[in-house]
């Protein structure tokens, strides 16, 4: 349970329940009124006190539910939930984990390959609804994502990363056609959006209401998380995730598709996997993989996506 050998929550001689942290005593109190027991099934299981200025106390129902409480310096119950804190708590716990997100982001959400942060696991400990709490309200610091659909595309197109050309609504398209279903293929292919490179898919997130599998270009030195949002009640509609750019393209403009990138973020905490099993070899190479690679290239667009200006074309011609 507790993040140290020696820290430990146990009964007093006087009935109290006492932390000891770090070798010295402290009375969990409510109210500032010394606790002695629990409600009854509830036992305490985990005790955070180093990763967030206050205190967190993980509980743990004898059926299974898990509850937590935030304490305050002197090990006083302040709350049961992130919201309820006052903003200048909220904001501490939020400042104090931001270092971690930017670095979240930059080594696994945009990264050609995704690597581990050691301390995620200290992050994950902290239990999945208050990472999400932590996540959403640090999120919410910046702009949403940029949304749009192919018809209000920039009439000279889009484009990923500024030293790269403009991708006009056409290459765009092309992603969207194939978007369904590839969480669903064992070893998901599409053409890349600047053409020529076949980018080697890794199946992500399998959600019901999202599912995004993550592609990864060495050549433009972008990532893309194509797949499918499923709104409440509707039809699901095709996606297109840029977190270099921070833009969402869609088949249609839908509200739950600004929720990506939190729910990537939270897999990226949650799940170790997500990271760890994400492929080395980011393209396939089909003059060394023959045709058993053609079986799983199900999903590559029929068609070269057009490109502006001079770029040369597949033959080598201008």
């Amino acid at each position: 349970m507790p993040e140290a050998s020696q820290d430990k929550v146990t009964p007093a001689e006087d009935g109290s329940i006492v932390i000891t942290l770090q070798g010295q005593p402290h009375t969990l109190s409510v109210n500032h009124r010394p606790l002695v027991k629990f409600y009854s099934g509830w036992n305490p299981f985990a005790l955070h006190v180093s990763l967030l200025p206050l205190p967190v106390l993980r509980l743990r129902h004898e059926k299974g539910a898990e509850a937590l409480w935030f304490l305050d310096p002197s090990f006083n119950y302040r709350s049961s939930r992130f919201a309820a804190l006052s903003s200048e708590e909220q904001n501490s716990i939020i400042d104090a984990l931001s270092p971690f997100f930017k670095a979240l982001i930059t080594s696994a959400l945009e990264a050609l390959r995704p690597t581990p942060l050691p301390l995620t696991e200290k992050v994950r400990n902290l239990g999945r609804v208050l990472c999400e709490d932590i996540l959403a309200a640090w999120l919410e610091r910046f702009p949403p994502p940029g949304r749009f659909t192919p018809q209000i595309l920039p009439q000279d197109g889009l484009s990923f990363r500024a030293e790269s050309p403009p991708l006009k609504a056409t290459a765009f398209l092309q992603l969207l056609s194939v978007a369904r279903g590839l969480t669903s293929k064992t070893s998901p292919v599409v053409l890349s959006p600047y053409g020529g490179a076949i980018l080697r898919g890794f199946p992500l997130l399998r959600l019901p209401d999202m599912e995004l599998t993550r592609f990864a270009d060495p050549a433009a030195n972008i990532v893309l998380y194509i797949g499918t949002v499923k709104p409440p009640g509707e039809a699901e509609t095709a996606v297109i995730y840029c977190p270099q750019q921070d833009l969402i393209l869609m088949e249609k403009d839908v509200a739950p598709a600004r929720l990506i990138p939190l729910r990537l973020l939270s897999l990226f905490i949650g799940n170790p996997d997500s990271i760890e099993l994400a492929p080395r070899e980011l393209t396939v190479d089909f003059g060394k993989a023959g045709l058993a690679a053609l079986g799983a290239a199900s999903s590559l667009p029929t068609s070269m996506p057009s490109l502006p200006g001079d770029w040369p074309n597949r033959q080598g011609k201008a």
